[in-house]
């Protein structure tokens, strides 16, 4: 009897009325946490951001969602189901949210691969630039003097809040920076008066705080602003920023996983030691 072939699942944008399907499928391929549901909402209902299923029997193997940030975009919120993985599902979602990213006017690719899914994204030409790691616990002592206090972002912080992330990530980011209504977080302004020094700021879709500072000192501010307790709180750091990981680790702050940065196309000015708080690994 000759071998038994499987025909390659559909991949397609998923409807609204499939975002549950969605949540469940990741939850299964082991995302947790309360905030996939979050996680969705800007890729669903942003034109510049997709959420896709792969079509399985009863209920999607896979899904994948992408976010277009003019000449970057990411791959993020990527699982496939246990029972459908070693078939080539990975690879298939991630070439076609590739080429959707393409389309779309993205000349580099971006994800944070897990050590599972590294492979493939080397496969496909991805190539390593340094890694992420998640911490959790409560702000301490230690911080620098002399750094102005933190107050409330406003609205006219906007082209402030862009220019500090584009000095930051080497992206122009504009599209989702703007989709964050009201604007919920701290920032520090500049000694020398040439506005803001950095920026906390509280992401609509997802559970921790985005941080970007010109700064080390404004930056470690901000972060222990943002993880002051009495709860406990996690924040996304990339692990070239040495004054962000020395903090963490006084604090006593625990490691909870890493992630590895992977680039496809022409690479991206990024300050790592500028970044210390990622939105979430979905965004960078």
């Amino acid at each position: 009897m000759g071998a038994v072939l499987r025909a390659a699942p559909r991949i397609r944008p998923a409807e609204d009325t499939e975002v549950p399907l969605a949540v469940e499928a990741l939850r299964r391929a082991g995302f947790s946490g309360d905030g996939i549901v979050r996680l969705l909402e800007y890729p669903r209902r942003s034109a510049h951001g997709i959420v896709m299923l792969a079509d399985g029997r009863t209920s999607p193997q896979g899904v994948v969602c992408c976010a277009v940030f003019a000449r970057t975009g990411w791959i993020g919120a990527l699982g496939v189901l246990p029972g459908a993985r070693r078939r080539g599902l990975g690879q298939a979602l991630t070439e076609t949210a590739t080429a959707w990213l393409r389309e779309h006017g993205a000349e580099t690719v971006l994800l944070y691969a897990t050590e599972m899914g590294r492979p493939v994204y080397e496969r496909l030409g991805f190539v390593a630039e340094g890694s992420a790691t998640a911490w959790r616990g409560v702000a301490g002592d230690g911080l620098p003097s002399g750094v102005p206090a933190a107050r409330p972002l406003v609205e006219g912080d906007r082209a402030g809040i862009r220019a500090v992330d584009e000095a930051a990530t080497g992206e122009r980011r504009d599209v989702m920076l703007d989709a964050v209504r009201p604007l919920y977080g701290m920032g520090v302004d500049a000694a020398d008066g040439s506005g803001l020094a950095g920026w906390a700021l509280r992401s609509p879709w997802g559970t921790g705080a985005a941080i970007a500072a010109r700064d080390p000192d404004a930056g470690l501010h901000l972060l222990a602003g943002a993880t002051d307790g009495p709860l406990p709180g996690t924040l996304v750091v990339p692990d070239a920023n040495e004054p962000a990981r020395r903090a963490l680790r006084s604090w006593g702050f625990a490691r909870l996983n890493s992630a590895e940065r992977m680039r496809l196309g022409p690479a991206v000015a990024w300050r790592p030691e500028r970044q210390f708080g990622l939105f979430n690994l979905f965004w960078g």
